[in-house]
């Protein structure tokens, strides 16, 4: 199983910022119905052991900070850390966007987006990309966006007719 990328310094001390124990920890991610035990705590911090997709998420929300964060980066650049940056489980995220869940997989693992438009809709929308970023995510060359050619504004005609109120001409 792949692991995300972690900072164990991040987690450390976001832990000590908050003045938790690893025991506390542990509760509250339990709590979450995450289960892990507190040397399992010490690893990720020793570096030692990465936290699971479903690890690191409740281990953000334990520690009150973003899973970005924890994750160690600035900005995700792939598309599997704009997914994990926001929380989604691949399954979760493909029902989201009404796509086969080993089809979304196979667009992280091959780096390849194939999305009909309903979907690449969808995937913008949940994971609040823009079409540039999604490119950048996949490695795939942007498509210019077409334009509309506009009208050029016709004024207004007012009618040579004017009536009165009240009756006729």
């Amino acid at each position: 199983m792949n692991r995300p990328p972690f900072s164990p310094d991040t987690a450390k001390s976001a832990r000590q910022d908050l003045g938790l124990s690893p025991h506390q920890v542990t509760e509250q991610m339990n709590a979450y119905g995450v289960v892990v035990d507190i040397p399992l705590v010490h690893a990720w911090e020793a570096g030692e052991y990465r936290p699971t997709e479903d690890e690191l998420f409740a281990l953000a929300d334990v520690l009150w900070c973003r899973t970005k964060d924890l994750m160690g980066i600035a900005s995700p650049r792939t598309l599997t850390e704009h997914r994990l940056v926001r929380q989604f489980s691949t399954d979760r995220l493909a029902r989201s966007i009404g796509m086969d869940t080993a089809q979304y997989e196979g667009a992280e693992k091959t780096n390849r987006w194939s999305g009909d438009g309903r979907q690449t809709a969808a995937l913008l929308n949940v994971l609040d990309l823009t079409p540039l970023l999604l490119a950048q995510a996949t490695g795939q060359p942007v498509a210019p966006q077409p334009t509309l050619p506009t009208k050029p504004a016709v004024p207004r005609q007012q009618s040579r007719r004017t009536w009165r109120r009240g009756g006729s001409r």
